[in-house]
């Protein structure tokens, strides 16, 4: 990296930041706080959801996912259901609550897209996304190193 480059984490941390607090200004009476596109991927998902499963769709490690359905379900957006072939498993399951808070997420995912997306032709905003999922498989788990959780050897 040059002496005067500014590395991606950083703008990446600014674009996030500011992006979800647009999302919680204009979705702050859901009181989700964070977990948006979770809710929005479990109504899209199909068949029995685990956290393990939804936590791997997600690439979010299981102490996140935990807080995060601990989070919706005290919302009231989901329930904990018991995995009837296995008591340890629990499969997630939407409210009624969850449909309507829904709807609002992706309404206000796709106000804040085209937002920051403006003036960016979609050829070039389709190429932006697949860039930084490269990106993400290159860099792996968080906190695992490179290629996908396989540490580097430094020679300390």
């Amino acid at each position: 990296m040059a002496a005067n480059e500014v590395p991606l984490g950083y703008w990446c941390t600014l674009v996030g930041q500011q992006y979800l607090a647009s999302l919680r200004g204009r979705l702050g009476s859901l009181g989700i706080d964070r977990w948006y596109f979770t809710l929005v991927r479990i109504s899209e998902m199909e068949g029995p959801i685990t956290q393990q499963r939804l936590a791997d769709e997600l690439h979010l490690d299981k102490a996140t996912m935990v807080r995060a359905i601990d989070h919706l379900s005290a919302c009231g957006y989901v329930a904990r259901r018991p995995c009837p072939h296995d008591r340890r498993k629990h499969h997630i399951e939407l409210l009624p609550k969850a449909l309507p808070a829904i709807k609002q997420v992706r309404q206000a995912f796709t106000e804040l897209n085209d937002q920051a997306f403006k003036g960016i032709p979609a050829a070039e905003r389709k190429l932006l996304l697949a860039h930084l999922k490269e990106m993400l498989k290159r860099l792996g788990p968080a906190g695992h190193g490179e290629e996908g959780g396989k540490q580097k050897k430094t020679g300390r």
